[in-house]
């Protein structure tokens, strides 16, 4: 509240000195990168329109991205991102919250108008209730633009001497944030939504690792940035099987393969869009809220909890997964433990910002200490499942007249037949009065296809594409129905230089190594050793046997293949032979590794040390 009330204070200071201080020259935009931007407080009573940003307005907006936060002197709608983005190239994108738009823009020190009419998707969002109302207010404002003042933390936007939209800077930094997927290419030409009941994360650390969940397993990369180009190494994972949610196995294989496809990211808001090198959408990402725990009273008796998940804890509003998440938790957090569940599998810890200032996490991720008496605090009541509506009993009508077999309505279309290679376009039918429908590209298999006799797709086809809609009458015959979709293919685009491998050329001797159970070291009379050959293969002793196998490296992502060897069997030092099968184990089970001064670390797809080694002389 106090950082509210310091930001409320700030920009009525800011105001003021916009309303009355004279006219400034136009200066260069300055070279800082621009501050993290706070969301405004709408006022409770009616204000008056909101004065320009106090510093002078740049000389380019080319290259600047901006987010909407009020619009016609009210607060920009809740639960919506209304985007603006300057290219270089003279045109202006972005979302007004349910569509994209895109037309040329033309500025000349302070006098800005945008070209009509814009291009535009044409997306119908029935939530949240408001939208379509804003967005249709937005363009309409867009349309009637003449001036414009910044800052490096705001846009005004002006006809004539009149505020119509102000915006706040959109800062696009990749390293540190936390993604929620929330649709997937499928590698069939088709971007979709997750399956519900699945979650799947990505983090991108501030090292250059990318790790999270891919619905039923943990993975773990690295990553790379420069400009709004990406590149992600080799993915590697834990090797769980999950018989549900169906599907959820073939959606994670797409998921991971299209997430190393990412060639290029744009982050618009809360929303953050990789595409691949032919910039035909790979995975769309929503951000994920991180609650700052309080830090625990200093008494040494206070109950306090250590987050140990690596890819973070959510934090529900109840001890389990029926219940909403508030916000996650990152691994190290510390914060108090107030209570647990009955069943103690769940801490509910101090949250001042939730409801009721409180949240529910899984004990199984939590490191407790003093924790032993504190009370059980019963559970809120679970959300209720949307009831089933039952229809009420109807008098029996009389029997009516036989009346003929309406005829069969079958129509399929698509929003746009052409589009530039990375963009979508959406498919449409409706069909009645017929047994079964299927919407699918030509040359599949039809009937994976299934669909309802009304509905829509979005599609992102990388090379023009053929859509046929296959109807099965009501008499058993069968009628066809197409659309093509062109794809205007881009430029060729360079192929980026493989990352160097520090591994290679390398020998280690082993010192520490996970038997399973935890690390342990050598067993007295024995040695092991790594050498990492330039020819992607690892070789050395294993304790008893010479081994090999190949491996990969990319940046600090490692996998290593299944080892060959001699097959030789040692009597002594007794357990050698167990020792040998356990580290051939934690070599395979490589997923990421860390060069430390003289010392080799390699560690699992879930965050385990596997290996430790000190290099050999």
């Amino acid at each position: 509240m106090k950082s509210i009330a310091k930001i409320n204070l700030l920009l009525i200071l800011v105001l003021l000195l916009a309303a009355c201080a004279p006219a400034v020259a136009p200066t260069d935009a300055p070279t800082a990168e621009p501050a993290a931007p706070t969301e405004a407080v709408a006022a409770e009573e009616p204000t008056a329109a909101p004065q320009e940003p106090a510093t002078a307005a740049s000389s380019d907006l080319a290259g600047t991205n901006w987010i909407l936060t009020s619009l016609n002197g009210g607060p920009a709608l809740a639960d919506t991102t209304v985007t603006l983005q300057f290219g270089a190239d003279g045109v202006v994108s972005g979302s007004d919250g349910c569509n994209r738009y895109s037309t040329s823009y033309t500025q000349s020190g302070t006098d800005l108008t945008f070209a009509q009419p814009m291009a535009s998707t044409m997306m119908l969002c029935p939530e949240p209730e408001g939208v379509m109302e804003q967005a249709g207010a937005y363009t309409a404002a867009l349309a009637t633009v003449t001036t414009f003042s910044a800052n490096q933390n705001q846009l005004a936007l002006m006809a004539g001497n009149q505020i119509v939209a102000t915006f706040r800077a959109d800062v696009q930094t990749l390293a540190g944030s936390d993604w929620a997927v929330t649709m997937v290419n499928n590698g069939r030409e088709a971007v979709v939504s997750v399956i519900e009941g699945s979650e799947l994360t990505a983090l991108f650390g501030d090292n250059g690792e990318l790790s999270g969940s891919a619905g039923c397993n943990q993975y773990i990369s690295s990553y790379t940035v420069s400009g709004n180009t990406i590149q992600i190494g080799q993915i590697g994972s834990t090797m769980r099987l999950c018989p549900e949610p169906e599907g959820i196995m073939e959606q994670e294989q797409a998921f991971l393969a299209a997430l190393q496809s990412a060639a290029t990211f744009l982050i618009e808001g809360d929303s953050l869009e990789l595409r691949t090198a032919d910039d035909a959408i790979a995975v769309m990402m929503t951000r994920r809220v991180e609650i700052d725990l309080p830090e625990p009273a200093p008494e040494p008796a206070t109950p306090t909890g250590r987050v140990v998940g690596t890819q973070g804890l959510n934090v529900r509003t109840g001890p389990s997964t029926a219940f909403p998440v508030i916000g996650v938790a990152r691994l190290g957090d510390e914060g108090e433990i107030i209570g647990r569940s009955a069943d103690s599998r769940w801490w509910v810890v101090s949250v001042p910002s939730a409801p009721g200032g409180m949240g529910w996490v899984s004990a199984d991720f939590v490191l407790s200490t003093n924790a032993e008496n504190v009370p059980v605090i019963a559970s809120p009541t679970p959300p209720a499942p949307t009831a089933t509506p039952v229809p009420q009993p109807t008098a029996t009508p009389a029997p009516a007249q036989p009346t003929p077999t309406p005829s069969a309505e079958i129509s399929f279309w698509a929003d746009r037949t052409t589009i530039n290679q990375g963009e979508c376009a959406t498919l449409n039918w409706s069909v009645q009065n017929v047994q079964a429908v299927w919407v699918y590209p030509m040359g599949a298999q039809y009937n994976a296809f299934p669909r309802a006799g009304q509905g829509s797709e979005v599609v992102c086809p990388a090379t023009t594409t053929t859509y046929e809609m296959r109807v099965r009458m009501r008499d058993g015959s069968t009628q066809f129905r197409q659309v093509t979709i062109s794809v205007n293919a881009p430029a060729p685009t360079a192929t980026p230089a493989p990352a160097p491998n520090p591994l290679s050329g390398t020998r280690w001797n082993v010192v520490n190594y996970n038997d399973g159970v935890g690390i342990v070291t050598l067993l007295g009379g024995t040695s092991i050793n790594l050498d990492f050959g330039a020819n992607g293969q690892v070789s050395g002793n294993s304790g008893c046997n010479n081994f090999s196998a190949g491996y990969n490296v990319n940046g600090n992502a490692l996998s290593v293949g299944a080892p060959g060897g001699t097959q030789q069997f040692c009597a002594e030092p007794e357990g050698v032979m167990d020792q040998e099968a356990r580290f051939l184990s934690a070599l395979q089970s490589a997923a990421s590794f860390r060069i430390n001064g003289s010392q080799l670390e390699i560690s699992t797809g879930g965050g385990q040390i596997a290996i430790v080694a000190n290099q050999a002389p």
